[in-house]
């Protein structure tokens, strides 16, 4: 028998699993999903409970280390890693066409549908932005984990890696 009170330590015991390459795919996602949804949560709390305050700067250091050290390590030692003769470019390919027929149906449907009484240079404008945020992705910080935990037999960073820098280049203006 089962008590609702026994729900938090079930899942807290899938998020602390010790050998998670012998557990089945579907709880290694289940504890990706997990932990990084907990560390999103404490920074939202965190932000929210005013333990952090951004306006007063506490996030600039922060935003220092991830955007100018953290980012950067974590593309250069998943390139110096990987074996680049078996990338198959295809699948980075096959990304990047999906994302920019994504973006251009997005476009194209905010251009005409979205508040079509606006002057052009505003309809212009709005439709770019949707059409970034609908390409836009979190490809380390949601990506790596969930890759790692369904393929871990292979090394697919590489692809995540991939798709962020042909991503970079095509979709950021």
């Amino acid at each position: 028998r089962h008590c609702a009170c026994s729900m938090p330590s079930s899942l807290l015991r899938f998020a602390t699993m010790e050998d998670s390459s012998q557990s089945s795919p579907t709880l290694r996602l289940f504890n990706a999903l997990l932990v990084t949804m907990l560390a999103i949560l404490t920074g939202l709390f965190s932000v929210r409970l005013r333990l952090i305050r951004p306006e007063d700067g506490d996030l600039k250091g922060m935003g220092f280390f991830i955007g100018s050290i953290a980012f950067p390590l974590l593309i250069f030692n998943t390139v110096a890693t990987a074996n680049i003769g078996a990338i198959d470019l295809g699948v980075i390919g096959a990304c990047s066409l999906g994302k920019i027929c994504v973006g251009t149906m997005t476009w194209l449907l905010a251009f005409v549908a979205y508040l079509p009484k606006r002057s052009r240079g505003q309809r212009i404008l709005t439709a770019a932005v949707f059409a970034f945020f609908s390409v836009a992705s979190d490809d380390f910080a949601i990506g790596f984990p969930v890759i790692d935990a369904l393929y871990t037999e292979e090394d697919m960073g590489i692809y995540i890696t991939g798709n962020a820098l042909v991503g970079s280049f095509l979709f950021v203006p």
